[in-house]
């Protein structure tokens, strides 16, 4: 089993945010670096499935399943994953309001949580919505995972996305990129492609430092994850330790 698997929940119960979108040129961008990655469909309506379809054979290997049935069959696969030295996983997964159980399930599973938002007034104040809940759900409170948000076809000038960030400054939740509204990106899904496989293409190269900036997140948090303490359990006595030390969740 890998202890070092990064497991990547990417989230919205939005639909049309984006999901799709960032799961799989986030697998891509993965793949491309020679790591052995998974990506699990965990949507019904399978997008993720029918870009793999049409993946070049010869293209970086992204292996994609179907895991939208249960929430048991969520956890068998991870299982199998990490049994497998799976490098890296990403959950592609609806909202709680879809499939709780599954939605729960992954919760629990991932090492850090990516929820893409569309800047519209609609988007932005069911992103709202979506991030509180996330916060105050049982899982994120007995376990905190890092969240970051990353805006699909963004608008900085947008009243609602302004509005937006300064609540999610107050939550302590990033921005960590913005994603420009391009047809690069339908591009690349017709093709079963990530924009970082196209290196000739203008529009993809404009894209590249975001999706650095996310990669890079990724890892630093996954890094910091690893290396955090586990939790103290509630009642039990400490030995030399420091009472004023504040202990990190």
């Amino acid at each position: 089993m890998s202890a070092t698997t990064k497991k990547i929940l990417v989230v919205n119960s939005k639909g049309g945010s984006g999901k799709t979108t960032i799961a799989t040129n986030l697998a891509v961008a993965f793949a491309n670096q020679g790591l052995k990655v998974s990506l699990l469909d965990c949507d019904r309506q399978a997008s993720c499935l029918h870009w793999a379809e049409e993946r070049n054979a010869q293209a970086p290997k992204v292996t994609t399943v179907a895991n939208y049935h249960s929430a048991d069959k969520l956890t068998a696969q991870i299982d199998h994953e990490l049994d497998h030295g799976t490098d890296v996983i990403v959950m592609d997964v609806t909202g709680r309001h879809t499939d709780a159980a599954l939605f729960e399930a992954a919760l629990k599973i991932c090492d850090l949580v990516l929820i893409p938002m569309l800047s519209s007034s609609l988007d932005i104040k069911a992103g709202e919505r979506f991030v509180a809940d996330l916060m105050t759900h049982r899982v994120m409170r007995a376990t905190p995972k890092p969240m970051g948000v990353i805006y699909n076809r963004a608008n900085t000038s947008s009243a609602n996305q302004q509005r937006l960030e300064t609540l999610l400054r107050c939550l302590d939740v990033p921005v960590i990129a913005e994603l420009r509204d391009s047809t690069v990106y339908a591009n690349a899904a017709e093709k079963g492609a990530g924009i970082m496989e196209m290196r000739e293409n203008a529009a993809a190269s404009k894209e590249y430092s975001a999706w650095r900036d996310i990669m890079l997140w990724i890892d630093r948090r996954t890094a910091v994850r690893r290396e955090l303490p586990r939790p103290i359990q509630a009642g039990r006595k400490t030995t030399g330790s420091n009472p004023k030390q504040t202990r990190v969740s």
